[in-house]
C-alpha cells in the first residue's frame, strides 16, 4: 500500500461515519416528526382498552404522519386487527386524512382489496370509498366488477366509479365509457356519465343528452346534472347538447327546478330547459315602478294561508333553504320574524332579485379547484389547511386548502327565476305570506316551545305499522335506526305539522315521527300533544301510549320524541306537540331545530 492510500483510509472511514450519522439522524427526524409519537407507543403497547381505542385512533388519522397512518392501515386490513365498526370509521378518518390534510398511508396499499371484496356490506362500502380516496391501482379490477353489475348497492357503485375516476388510466376510463353509453337511465348509467365528465366532458354531455331524452318525469337525474353544474363550463356544454336533441317537457321542468334548488341558474342550460319546458325565459329584475304595482296587488289580493302552502311546496325548495320557526334549511336567513321588521317592497326585491342585497354572513364564496371544479357556498370556518362550507342543499361541505385554485366573492345563493314556475297569482301570496312573519296575528313568532323539526321514517317495518308496536321494536326499530332512514319534514308557522303531506308517493297511511329535544338542566318536562288522529308517543323507550298530556324527568343529553300517528282521510290532518316546564321543575331545555 502506497503513502497515499496510506492518507485516503482514514478519510474513506472518517466519510464513511459521518454517512452512517446523517443516515441515523434522517431516521430520528423521521420518527420525532410525528405529532402523536406518544399516542402511537400507546396505541402500539396493546395496552390499550377497546373503549379508548376509537378515540386513540382517530386522533391518530387527524393528526399523524404517513407513517402513522399506515401502522392504522396495517391494522384495518389485519384479519383481527380491529373490530369491524371501529374498522369501518377508520378508514373514513383515513379517508379525510387524505382529502384534507394531503397525508396518506405510506408504502403499498392493494392489500385494500381484501377487504373491497368483503361479504360485509358496510365494511365493503368502507373498503371501496378509502380505494377511491387515496386512487389504489391494485383495486381497480374490483372496482370494475362493482361499477358493472347491475346487482350492487347504488351507494356501492357510485364509490366504484368514484375510484375509478381517481385512478384513472385507459381500462378504467373505457369501463366508464362504456357504462355511461349503455342500457336505460338507471342510477348507475348517470353516474357513469357524471364520472365521465371529469376527463371528456363533450363525449359525458352527448351521453346526458341521450339520457334525459330518454328519461321518464320520475327518473332522479340529480347526480348527473351536479356533475356538469359543479365544472367550469360545464353547463354551458351541457346546454350544446341538449340542443341536439328532444326532452319531455316535464323532464325539463324537473331539471330546470332542481338547478335552481342547488342555487344555480347559468342563462345557456336555463334557457335550453326553459324552451322545452315551455316556460318563459328568466325575467329581469324589476324596476322600481314594477315592484310599486306588485306591493298594491300584493295588499290586495294577496292570501298568507295560501302563500304558506307555496312556500312548503317542495318543487320551490324555499324549506332546503330558509327556516321558519327554526325549523328548515340553514342556507338562507332565518324568515320568522321578516315581515315585523321589513317593509313590503324589501320582501318584493328578495325574492325577484335576490342578489341586490345580500347580509353579510349570506355572502356566497365561488371556488375553483385544481380538478376543474367549481364550488360555491357559505363559509362556515377555515384554517390554514382547509375551508369548510355549506352549499345550497345544506350539505357542509369540506376542501383542502391545497386543492384551491381560485377563490372569489359570488352572488346569493338563491337564484333568478324560481318565481317562473308560479302564476301571478300564487306569487302575489307567496309574497303576502313572508311579509306577514312575524307580525301579530297567525305568523307571529311562536312562544310556546314546539317539536317544529320532525325526522319521517321513509320505509317503516312493518312491525311498526301494522299494530302499535312493542318497546322492543321502538328500540331496535327506531331508536336503531340508521340516520339515513329518515327524511325530514317541518311544522308550519303555528306548529302544526300537515300529516296530508306524509301520504304522497309511496309512504303509507302510518307515519312513524321522530323529534329531538336537548336537555341542559335534569327535571320535568310537560309534553302537551294536539292531533285528531289516533297516535301512540314515546319519549326515548319509554311509553306514553295515547295520552294527550303528561310529564317525563329526563337527565341531561339529547332525547327523542316519538310519534306513531294513523292518518285518515278526513280533511287537513294534523300533529302538534308543545313542551313546556311545568310548575317547580328546574328542567332547561331546547327543541332542536334546523333542517
Amino acid at each position: 500500500m502506497n503513502d497515499e492510500s496510506q492518507h485516503l483510509r482514514p478519510r474513506r472511514l472518517v466519510v464513511v461515519a459521518l454517512l452512517h450519522c446523517l443516515l441515523a439522524a434522517v431516521a430520528c427526524a423521521d420518527e420525532t416528526a410525528s405529532a402523536v409519537g406518544p399516542l402511537m407507543k400507546l396505541y402500539q403497547s396493546g395496552r390499550l382498552s377497546p373503549e379508548r381505542q376509537p378515540a386513540v385512533v382517530e386522533m391518530i388519522c387527524n393528526r399523524g404522519n404517513e407513517h402513522d397512518l399506515r401502522v392504522v392501515f396495517d391494522k384495518i386490513v389485519a384479519t383481527d386487527g380491529m373490530a369491524e365498526p371501529l374498522r369501518i370509521k377508520a378508514m373514513g378518518w383515513l379517508a379525510e386524512a387524505a382529502r384534507t390534510r394531503k397525508v396518506r398511508p405510506a408504502g403499498e396499499l392493494a392489500a385494500l382489496a381484501d377487504l373491497a371484496r368483503s361479504n360485509e356490506a358496510p365494511l365493503r362500502l368502507a373498503a371501496v370509498r378509502l380505494a377511491a380516496t387515496l386512487s389504489v391501482a391494485g383495486v381497480s379490477p374490483d372496482l370494475q366488477k362493482i361499477a358493472a353489475d347491475p346487482r350492487a348497492p347504488a351507494d356501492l357503485q357510485q364509490a366504484a366509479i368514484a375510484g375509478l375516476v381517481a385512478i384513472g388510466g385507459d381500462q378504467n376510463r373505457a369501463t366508464l365509457l362504456k357504462l355511461a353509453s349503455q342500457g336505460p337511465a338507471t342510477v348507475a348509467r348517470m353516474q357513469a356519465v357524471a364520472a365521465v365528465v371529469g376527463f371528456d366532458a363533450r363525449a359525458a354531455a352527448g351521453e346526458a343528452a341521450k339520457v334525459l331524452a330518454a328519461a321518464s318525469p320520475q327518473d332522479d337525474t340529480a347526480v348527473m346534472l351536479d356533475a356538469f353544474l359543479d365544472r367550469k363550463e360545464g353547463s354551458a356544454v351541457l346546454a350544446k347538447a341538449l340542443g341536439q336533441v328532444k326532452v319531455s317537457a316535464d323532464v325539463a321542468k324537473r331539471s330546470l327546478r332542481y338547478m335552481y334548488s342547488v342555487g344555480r341558474s347559468d342563462a345557456e342550460l336555463s334557457a335550453v330547459l326553459s324552451a322545452a319546458a315551455g316556460v318563459v325565459a328568466d325575467p329581469p329584475p324589476p324596476t322600481q315602478e314594477e315592484v310599486a304595482v306588485l306591493v298594491r296587488e300584493v295588499q290586495e289580493h294577496g292570501d298568507a294561508a295560501r302563500g304558506e302552502k307555496i312556500f312548503r311546496r317542495a318543487d320551490l325548495s324555499c324549506m332546503r333553504c330558509h327556516s321558519v320557526s327554526r325549523a328548515g334549511g340553514q342556507v338562507g336567513p332565518e324568515l320568522s320574524a321578516v315581515g315585523g321588521s321589513s317593509p313590503l317592497d324589501y320582501v318584493v326585491n328578495s325574492i325577484l332579485n335576490p342578489s341586490l342585497a345580500v347580509k353579510e354572513q349570506f355572502v356566497t364564496r365561488i371556488f375553483e379547484t385544481t380538478d376543474g371544479r367549481v364550488l360555491t357556498g357559505i363559509v362556515i370556518d377555515r384554517d390554514e389547511t382547509k375551508v369548510r362550507f355549506r352549499d345550497a342543499q345544506g350539505k357542509t361541505i369540506t376542501l383542502a386548502v391545497a386543492d384551491i385554485d381560485d377563490e372569489v366573492e359570488g352572488k346569493s345563493m338563491m337564484p333568478t327565476g324560481l318565481t317562473k314556475f308560479l302564476t301571478k297569482g300564487e306569487l302575489l301570496d307567496l309574497i303576502r305570506f313572508i311579509s306577514e312573519l312575524g307580525k301579530p296575528g297567525p305568523y307571529a313568532v311562536q312562544t310556546v316551545p314546539a317539536i317544529q323539526r320532525w325526522r319521517v321514517l321513509i320505509d317503516p317495518p312493518a312491525e311498526l305499522i301494522a299494530a302499535v308496536p312493542h318497546l322492543e321494536h321502538i328500540r331496535q326499530l327506531v331508536l336503531g335506526s340508521a340516520p339515513e332512514a329518515w327524511g325530514a319534514a317541518y311544522g308550519q308557522v303555528a306548529g302544526v305539522l300537515p300529516l296530508d303531506e306524509l301520504r304522497k308517493g309511496t309512504r303509507p297511511a302510518v307515519a312513524i315521527l321522530r323529534g329531538e329535544v336537548k336537555v341542559n338542566q335534569g327535571g320535568k318536562l310537560a309534553v302537551r300533544v294536539e292531533t285528531s288522529e289516533n297516535a301512540q308517543v314515546w319519549v326515548d323507550a319509554e311509553a306514553f301510549e295515547s295520552q294527550k298530556e303528561f310529564e317525563v324527568s329526563l337527565e341531561p343529553g339529547l332525547h327523542q320524541v316519538i310519534v306513531r300517528v294513523e292518518i285518515s282521510d278526513r280533511p287537513a290532518p294534523g300533529l302538534k306537540i308543545e313542551l313546556t316546564r311545568p310548575a317547580g321543575s328546574a328542567v332547561q331545555f331546547e327543541v332542536v331545530g334546523g333542517q
